[in-house]
């Protein structure tokens, strides 16, 4: 394998161990506590969107919090309605890692590596290390695939299969579909996107497709932690599915419009795709929200 785009697979990997190491540190900080909170504030859906949202935020992982919410569900600890406000919201938290992403704060990477592993000797501070040391190792596999995964162009195959997408949003969502749901992480998809759409790989209309179908694709991880459980869990996890893909196809009629509203959004293209994946969980929420109740009866009667 060529060095650079063995770097970019360094890269890759640096940023999902970064990316899952904070999670899972942020998750233990204020996990019990969230958990707590969220039952307080899904009263209403839209309270409970705010929340997903906000939890979603904190944690960095839609899949994390999708998990927890088909875990409480199984636990008789929420209804299906508060799970569907919760998962609405989780899309619109994640969307927030490629936000961060864009920013470039490659110069956090020393003063996270050596904060982080200094806060890991103390016990009470070892979760805040762990997360600071996640946050490092991300940027730090950022730095890496931004600055190596132009070569991948240089592969017939890859080229190939990036010319067919710029030519078809049908295959750029099947693409990001795919792999998110082999990468277990739509954050690490959108996030290698915009890497690659700064060297010249790919177009914006090629990356929102691609940002679009790692949407569907992160449901996966919701399925498989559904298996087994109840079946109010096993709704919630579906209806998560299902909100996506109609989302999608709802968007699909519109698709070129949709693509000049986020060109407009800035001049930069990597700003561009992180501002499409956050506009059309945005929207996806606001025409989903007022049908959350109806939905979540509908689920209910049709068990």
């Amino acid at each position: 394998m060529p060095l650079p785009l063995a770097l970019s697979s360094v890269g890759l990997v640096l940023f999902l161990l970064g990316l899952r190491l904070m999670s899972a540190a942020l998750t233990k900080i204020a996990g019990g506590r969230l958990q707590k909170w969220l039952l307080r504030l899904t009263k209403t859906p839209l309270r409970g969107t705010l929340a997903g949202t906000l939890f979603t935020m904190i944690i960095q992982s839609s899949s994390a919090t999708t998990v927890i919410v088909v875990a409480a569900v199984n636990a008789g600890l929420l209804t299906l309605k508060q799970a569907l406000s919760l998962i609405a919201g989780a899309n619109v938290g994640t969307t927030v890692t490629a936000q961060i992403v864009v920013l470039e704060l490659y110069q956090l990477v020393p003063p996270s590596l050596l904060l982080g592993f200094l806060l890991i000797l103390w016990h009470k501070t070892r979760q805040a290390g762990f997360s600071l040391l996640g946050l490092g190792l991300l940027f730090q596999g950022l730095q890496l695939m931004s600055g190596h995964l132009a070569q991948l162009l240089h592969i017939p195959i890859v080229r190939s299969l990036l010319l067919a997408c710029s030519g078809s949003p049908y295959l750029s969502i099947i693409v990001g579909m795919v792999v998110t749901a082999i990468v277990q992480s739509s954050s690490a998809v959108t996030a290698l996107t915009i890497a690659l759409a700064a060297g010249w790989a790919l177009d914006l209309s090629t990356a929102i497709g691609i940002a679009l179908g790692s949407n569907i694709g992160t449901c996966v991880t919701a399925l498989i932690a559904a298996h087994g459980t109840s079946r109010a869990a096993r709704q919630a996890a579906m209806a998560h599915l299902l909100f996506n893909v109609l989302g999608v196809l709802a968007v699909l009629p519109f698709y070129s419009s949709f693509v000049d509203l986020v060109a407009s959004t800035a001049p930069d293209l990597g700003r561009q795709i992180a501002n499409g994946h956050t506009l059309f969980n945005v929207l996806s929420v606001c025409v989903f929200l007022p049908f959350i109740t109806p939905v979540s009866r509908l689920l209910e009667r049709a068990s």
